[in-house]
């Protein structure tokens, strides 16, 4: 069994001590060591509520000067280990953090946990250690998270789905809606009588009836500044304990045209110019009757391009969004040349020209969900950045209903919680991290996924990732003659693989395909070695990607191929469809909504 001694003695000489009336998340955190300490070091230390010789004191300390948000504080003397937070989520992740360190424990994913039952750790006497989060809000909406508010918890995440119960430390009011124009200035109500107060956009007026649009505000109307600010003000009055108001343009690019706008826009080289100036403008009003709320508003397509002349006044926080990036390469990989020259100098310009600043960031690939997205070290060197900037949220935007998303999505669920929560991980941590989970997730083969990570990095790092990267045959392309320039595509909601269907040409994982034997036996291996059903379970589902690749992304030429091959081939494209249909997986964003 492993050997654990704190303060100089075996970890047998301890109980673990509540305060008189201790939180339900405090309640959680002792249940939760006597659980780790007894599966790790072989003994059952019980929970008491006063006295003790020696003791793991949980939540009885009063708040630590140096502990900020949900941070937390592990403190020794001679006698007692005191594991404290501000809040009773900072206390529940003391107790987690404890785990982690002392005891090796990891929870990996919603059905998996790492308790180590080997090794000896020590926690010396008379030490302090604290741990504060790189960002003050860290969320991630991946399927998981959305339906496991404990695996959200262990990650030191944010819910964006199921509520996290106080027995997990619950979370602040802190709501995460966006787009919102519209509710300011609804369209149904005020359209038809002042089409002026929405967008002129390629010369006709486009109303605001939803996120969606389909336009926008006109944004230098007295009387939209008028509406909007008065109707900022009745939602904060009605709802006092609001930090934020929510001040977003619309998810569409029928920004306004008019003279007015125009003029203001081409001054400030950018369509944020129109926004920033209208935004600081309600802001304003906002901070003489709320000077504690801040006012968030979105750098997101047309608006991404930070302006030249107006700043974001203090009280505005300035969401930049990464989606027209690349996401195989760092923000600030100087090789890489489409982050080269937007998002490395957009996110600097933003840095500039506010105070406050949150990020929205894209975990996946929504043109091609179930193919490979090789993200993983992009991810870590954005979060430095986002770090650099001094973002106070980070939002990383993944599958909310669909558990598919490469070849790894519960590996990379797993490192976003790591990262958002430490920024600064060093390589080595991140790489060790990265074998703690392959080993705890896949079994004794973990080498082998290993290799087929070498073998992603290596045949993409030439190639640039979008999210909205076409990998297979999901979008439909229109063409005319005479040819229309900017026609547009549209990715098909009734898209389903075929058998031979035709590839894509150029897509930027052939060069991983070119390598799919090697990656096939890595998987053969992995199988070969899994110990347990669940391990067996991992493989096969992280297989499915590079099984759809094979099928469906590489040519396969029927008349070209044996009687023998045909069926072969056949018999593996019904064996995905049996996979799709058993996880639950989608194609695209598109199916995703519209139910292939």
């Amino acid at each position: 069994m492993r050997e654990l001694i704190l303060c100089g003695k075996p970890v047998s000489a301890f109980s673990i001590l509540l305060s008189g009336t201790p939180q339900p998340a405090e309640r959680t955190a002792a249940a939760f060591l006597q659980n780790v300490i007894r599966t790790s070091c072989g003994v059952t230390l019980p929970i008491l509520p006063s006295g003790g010789a020696n003791t793991i004191r949980i939540g009885t300390e009063p708040p630590a000067s140096g502990v900020r948000w949900d941070g937390f504080r592990i403190r020794t003397d001679e006698a007692h280990v005191y594991l404290d937070g501000l809040i009773p989520r900072g206390t529940l992740f003391a107790a987690y953090g404890f785990a982690e360190r002392y005891l090796g424990y990891r929870k990996l994913s919603s059905d998996t946990e790492v308790f180590s039952a080997e090794g000896k750790a020590e926690l010396p006497a008379n030490t302090e250690r604290i741990e504060n989060p790189t960002f003050e809000e860290r969320r991630c909406d991946w399927v998981e998270f959305q339906k496991d508010p404990e695996l959200c918890a262990h990650s030191r995440l944010f819910s964006l789905g199921e509520p996290i119960p106080e027995e997990l430390g619950a979370q602040p009011d802190s709501p995460w809606s966006c787009h919102s124009f519209y509710q300011f200035l609804p369209g149904k109500e005020y359209f038809e009588s002042h089409p002026e107060y929405y967008s002129l956009h390629n010369g006709v007026r486009h109303s605001c009836d939803g996120g969606y649009g389909p336009g926008q505000l006109c944004l230098t109307h007295p009387d939209v500044l008028r509406i909007v600010t008065e109707n900022a003000l009745k939602r904060l009055k009605a709802n006092p304990g609001a930090r934020t108001l929510e001040l977003s343009q619309c998810d569409n690019e029928n920004y306004c045209e008019c003279d007015a706008c125009k003029a203001v826009d081409e001054a400030e080289g950018s369509h944020a110019g129109s926004l920033i100036r209208f935004v600081n403008a309600v802001a304003e009003a906002v901070e003489k009757e709320f000077p504690d709320v801040l006012v968030r508003t979105f750098a997101y397509m047309y608006s991404v391009k930070p302006p030249k002349l107006t700043r974001a006044r203090h009280n505005v926080i300035i969401r930049y969004c990464t989606i027209h990036g690349c996401f195989r390469h760092a923000i600030d990989d100087p090789a890489c040349e489409k982050n080269r020259e937007t998002m490395a100098r957009e996110i600097t310009g933003w840095g500039e020209r506010c105070d406050r600043m949150c990020i929205w960031d894209y975990l996946t690939n929504w043109c091609s969900y179930l193919t490979p997205f090789p993200n993983l070290y992009a991810l870590k060197e954005n979060v430095r950045v986002f770090d650099e900037c001094h973002a106070l949220q980070v939002f990383e935007e993944d599958h909310p209903s669909c558990p598919g998303g490469g070849l790894y999505p519960e590996l990379r669920a797993y490192l976003v919680g790591l990262l958002l929560w430490n920024a600064r991980l060093s390589d080595e941590e991140f790489e060790s991290e990265i074998d703690l989970f392959l080993k705890g997730y896949y079994g004794p083969g973990w080498r082998e996924l290993r290799t087929v990570m070498q073998i992603e990095q290596a045949a993409t790092k030439d190639r640039c990732f979008s999210c909205n990267e076409e990998i297979d045959i999901g979008l439909c392309y229109y063409y005319s003659a005479p040819k229309i320039p900017e026609l547009p595509r549209y990715m098909r909601r009734n898209y389903r693989a075929l058998a031979y269907q035709p590839i894509l040409p150029n897509h930027a994982l052939l060069p991983f395909c070119e390598r799919m034997d090697e990656v096939q036996a890595c998987f053969d291996r992995a199988e070969a070695a899994a110990e347990t059903d669940l391990q067996r379970e991992h493989l096969h589902k992280s297989r499915v990607s590079v099984n759809y690749l094979k099928l469906f992304c590489m040519p396969h030429d029927r008349d070209s191929m044996s009687e023998e091959a045909r069926k072969r081939y056949e018999a593996e494209v019904k064996a995905f469809f049996a996979d799709k249909e058993k996880y639950g997986l989608h194609y695209n964003i598109q199916t995703d909504v519209f139910g292939q």
